[in-house]
């Protein structure tokens, strides 16, 4: 029954866009107290959204995906990365941004700065994010988007991204080590990012601190061709020696 009737709210939202406490109640015939309920399940459930005098429809940037949990983890490091890898950027610069969560916290910093740049990305938020800056040319690649990570893949994504050229890759991983270079779990963006990451004049991995000396699924860019690795802190002792000694710059 509980069910039954969250079910009918979920309708009436999706069809108006909005609906009052009062209507609700009028149209479910129970009482305020069993509405008030219902309501408070929906937006725990991150379903609706509670504004003045009754509920909204959550519109789909707001649902809360996997890129939007993962947007939280090590948020502070995050945001020291990207503020890190802005001193990097110079105007007229043609930059390639992965669709990781750190990149898109780059982008935040880069959009609210006052660069002018040209920026490629195969992330929907991340594209949005940049646009906010007119001073940036944003190119969002075509292809599927991938509904939990918001990025742009697959074959026609690739032949897509081969048609740009780019002078900076500023990526992120899953783990990255200093004895081979950076590890990912997506096998699907590997594709996209490594056209970038091969064009790149200049690649900067964007790390935070317990990715380093991890390694995942699949192995991407060797440690020589990493240029420089942006971090929060610096790396442990015997993998920061390792990576000076193939020539990766290490900001932290």
């Amino acid at each position: 029954m509980k069910e039954e009737r969250l079910k009918e709210i979920l309708d009436i939202v999706d069809k108006n866009g909005f609906v009052s406490m009062k209507d609700l109640q009028e149209k479910l015939g129970v009482s305020m107290i069993t509405v008030r309920r219902d309501v408070a399940e929906l937006v725990k459930r991150n379903l609706v959204r509670k504004v003045h005098g009754g509920i909204r429809k959550v519109n789909y940037f707001e649902k809360e995906t996997d890129f939007m949990r993962r947007l939280s983890i090590n948020r502070e490091a995050k945001e020291r990365i990207a503020q890190l890898a802005l001193d990097f950027v110079e105007d007229n610069d043609i930059i390639f941004l992965d669709a990781s969560t750190t990149a898109h916290i780059f982008a935040r910093h880069l959009a609210s700065s006052q660069k002018s740049v040209h920026a490629i990305t195969n992330n929907l938020l991340t594209a949005m994010e940049l646009s906010k800056n007119p001073g940036i040319s944003v190119v969002l690649l075509t292809g599927k988007v991938n509904p939990e990570n918001l990025a742009v893949e697959g074959s026609l994504t690739i032949e897509c991204g081969k048609k740009f050229s780019v002078k900076k890759a500023f990526v992120s991983c899953r783990g990255v080590t200093a004895e081979e270079g950076t590890y990912e779990i997506n096998t699907m963006e590997m594709g996209i990012k490594g056209i970038f990451v091969e064009k790149a004049e200049e690649i900067f991995v964007l790390a935070d601190f317990s990715k380093i000396g991890k390694r995942s699924l699949a192995h991407l860019i060797p440690t020589e061709r990493i240029d420089y690795l942006i971090t929060e802190r610096k790396p442990p002792e015997n993998q920061y020696e390792i990576f000076r000694e193939k020539g990766v710059k290490i900001v932290h």
